[in-house]
């Protein structure tokens, strides 16, 4: 059996018969775990765009400094364009669609790049905004990983723990 671990889950394998099974932290998977979440959005967003939830709605993040912590805790991004009310899906823990529209630095995602919390409101970016140390730089509140780049338009979403950044 060999174990390893992708994106922070173990996975361990094992062939019955001739097929080979992967166990996700060991334990067996009956069914495709979900990878969305359905809310209801608290504005109108489009299509990529980061969002924190507050209650059961969806609001578009940012990593700006001044904005409230909620607002710098992502829980995925937006699967579609969605009215203020309206139901929408926010993908987790998968494959996203961004546009240049969703992406502050570049029109394009860069593969296998990392991607981080933009301090522009639902936006990535490429660029961490910080470099060397835990302080405050460039109009950010915090440092959040939100995925890395499978192409140019598709990114894995994992979003990680905010580093909140100090003056």
């Amino acid at each position: 059996m060999a174990t390893r671990s992708i994106f922070n889950r173990r996975y361990t394998s094992y062939t019955p018969g001739s097929s080979q099974v992967w166990l996700v932290n060991g334990a067996g998977v009956t069914t495709t775990p979900s990878t969305t979440l359905e809310l209801t959005a608290g504005e109108n967003l489009i299509q990529g765009q980061v969002v924190y939830v507050s209650g059961t709605y969806a609001f578009s993040a940012s990593a700006a400094s001044g904005v409230t912590p909620a607002e710098f805790n992502p829980i995925g991004v937006a699967t579609e364009n969605a009215v203020a009310t309206s139901g929408v899906t926010i993908v987790y823990d998968d494959i996203a669609t961004l546009t240049q529209f969703n992406i502050t630095d570049a029109a394009t995602l860069n593969t296998g790049q990392y991607y981080y919390l933009s301090k522009e409101t639902g936006r990535v970016t490429q660029t961490p905004p910080i470099s060397g140390s835990l302080t405050y730089s460039g109009g950010y509140a915090a440092l959040v990983p939100i995925g890395l780049a499978l192409s140019t338009t598709e990114l894995h979403v994992e979003i990680g723990t905010p580093v909140v950044l100090t003056e």
